[in-house]
């Protein structure tokens, strides 16, 4: 007898896998949980691909239930029947009084992308599905109508270095459970989720419209265009010395609409070496640097030092890590986030916050002076940027505009 053909026709598999075709890598991961959805991803990759050497699969033991190792130990079953390679990574932890499912993600995410970058696989993928996009835009509404938040799932991010491809989110759960009702494919149920003490189930039970799935289509769209404008101020409108130093006018930065602002201050945050800070303290920020008030504020491990008309933008001295990191003439280290040094043999480098013997070159602000590397070889200073140059010693500021 003829089995049932699957639910997904060729060309829609095509469709659902296109970014997974343009990687580079020869192998790809799955989330695998064992549930409808991701059991589903795996048997359509199968179906793509036909290959089962291409695809790895990693299971999470979040080790928050009893059994939860029983069930891992059978979705790796599932996938010897499948030829498919499988490993659980469990999750070690203590006692988790609050905040369980966003510190399970953040574990499982890391676990996950740790994995990967130990075994050269550059490339997960997650089972999301249009009603999980909908379930997190319910949420978020219930709290924001900022379009970053609202943008909710995206198709593509990154965690620690590793894409994460989401190939799943147009398509429906029921359609999923067809396809392996089809294929004979049994998969597991996660008694999570019928946990009314967690706010995506109680969201669930509600059955939030497709149509948020679609409202964040539009806010990543927004979000996508004021990038790319924010992309094109940067490019256009502000200055990067040698010495990572940036500078703009406060009057062409309050031009710019609310969210490209934000986009143009996030991106210089990490173009100075900082981290990006939370969104409350970046509209305090932003809010002074719109105002007529001059001055100096930090925000995110940055300077900014606004005079008259424009702004000054470093990393801030006192938050560079101490110390003397060793150099290599043919390895270049990334100092700093921010400077990528090359020096020879026996050589260090380190802030000039810490080499005290240097007077500083009148053209360069005390803020922008006290941030630079400095390379020495014992006592004898070699090169810093803007200043002393050694024919071994190569300093460059590593960022780039995107």
């Amino acid at each position: 007898m003829k089995a049932a053909e699957p639910a997904f026709p060729p060309h829609h598999l095509k469709d659902i896998f296109a970014p997974v075709a343009q990687a580079q890598g020869p192998r790809f991961a799955i989330a695998l949980s064992g549930g409808g959805d991701s059991m589903a991803l795996l048997r359509l990759a199968l179906l793509w691909r036909n290959t089962p050497r291409e695809i790895v699969a990693l299971t999470v033991d979040h080790g928050l239930r009893q059994g939860s190792d029983a069930e891992a130990l059978q979705v790796k079953d599932w996938c010897a029947l499948l030829g498919i390679e499988h490993h659980t990574l469990a999750w070690q932890h203590g006692p988790l009084a609050s905040g369980l499912q966003a510190k399970a993600r953040q574990a499982r995410y890391d676990l996950l992308t740790a994995w990967c970058a130990a075994h050269g696989v550059d490339l997960l993928l997650t089972a999301h599905t249009a009603e999980d996009q909908a379930e997190t835009v319910a949420m978020r509404q219930a709290r924001t109508a900022s379009p970053r938040s609202l943008a909710a799932i995206w198709p593509e991010t990154q965690w620690n270095g590793i894409r994460i491809l989401r190939p799943l989110l147009a398509e429906r759960r029921e359609a999923l459970r067809g396809l392996l009702r089809n294929l004979h494919q049994p998969w597991a149920e996660d008694p999570a989720n019928r946990n009314e003490s967690f706010e995506r189930v109680r969201i669930r039970a509600s059955t939030p419209p497709l149509t948020l799935a679609a409202l964040a289509a539009a806010s990543q769209a927004e979000i996508t265009a004021a990038r790319a404008a924010a992309a094109h101020w940067l490019e256009t409108s502000i200055t990067i010395a040698a010495t990572g130093m940036l500078q703009f006018t406060a009057a062409g930065f309050a031009a710019l609409t609310p969210l490209v602002r934000d986009e143009v201050l996030l991106q210089m945050i990490s173009l100075a070496g900082g981290s990006a800070p939370d969104l409350a303290k970046r509209k305090t920020l932003t809010a002074w640097l719109c105002a007529s008030e001059a001055g100096r504020r930090t925000l995110g491990g940055v300077l900014f030092a606004k005079r008259k008309r424009d702004v000054i933008v470093a990393r801030e001295a006192a938050r560079i890590a101490t110390g003397e990191a060793p150099l290599s003439p043919t390895h270049p280290i990334l100092w700093d986030q921010r400077f990528h040094i090359t020096g020879p043999e026996g050589s260090s480098v380190t802030s000039m916050n810490a080499c005290k013997q240097l007077k500083r070159i009148a053209e360069i602000p005390a803020a922008v002076w006290a941030g630079l590397p400095v390379v020495r070889l014992g006592h004898e200073v070699l090169a810093f940027p803007q200043g002393a140059s050694h024919p071994q010693v190569k300093i460059e500021f590593s960022k780039k505009l995107s």
